[in-house]
């Protein structure tokens, strides 16, 4: 037992001297990239609208609240989303891959069988973060997704989530929702 913790720590001492393979440095706290993680933490009030596809049918809609935390100096949020009234669950980890040039995600909820992984681009100009996903039916039809996310302002953000038809390529919407943050939970500057 001796040996073998002896052992551990002169590996764990010889580690320590290595230095970081690039891949694995992170991103200076002030990257504008870090900046744009950190946009979306705090706690958001949901109004959500669910498209009637019925000409005849109005629109279903719900209340919601996102928990959103920064992880590992700001590198990482979690989102933690329920909607009031229903069963459902979402959870998501997205971040900045510095590698890809790109936002990486992952998502689950109770509506889909398996991780959704989302990639995403932002764009300062029109403070918009597009995303892109597959969502893989239980029959394993895949269908093309895209998000959108505007920032109104720094307390309002409004979501589109549409899928896209596979004959057509046309955008069909599935849910939108606008989220105000609640007073006081925007992250400390």
């Amino acid at each position: 037992m001796r040996l073998r913790n002896a052992l551990a720590a002169t590996l764990l001492a010889a580690a320590a001297l290595l230095p970081l393979p690039a891949a694995a440095q992170v991103l200076p706290a002030t990257a504008p990239e870090l900046k744009v993680i950190a946009r979306e933490a705090g706690i958001w009030d949901a109004d959500i609208t669910f498209p009637s596809r019925a000409p005849a049918k109005p629109d279903g809609k719900a209340k919601g609240v996102q928990v959103n935390e920064l992880r590992s100096n700001g590198m990482w949020i979690t989102n933690d989303f329920r909607i009031e009234g229903m069963p459902y669950q979402g959870m998501g980890v997205w971040g900045y891959d510095p590698k890809q040039g790109k936002y990486i995600g992952t998502w689950v909820d109770n509506n889909e069988h398996r991780i959704r992984q989302d990639v995403g681009t932002w764009d300062e100009s029109t403070r918009t973060m597009t995303w892109t996903a597959e969502m893989i039916q239980a029959d394993g039809q895949r269908i093309p997704l895209r998000f959108t996310e505007a920032y109104e302002t720094d307390e309002r953000r409004v979501f589109h989530m549409d899928g896209v038809h596979p004959k057509t390529g046309a955008l069909v919407p599935l849910v939108h929702m606008v989220f105000t943050r609640r007073p006081g939970t925007a992250p400390k500057s």
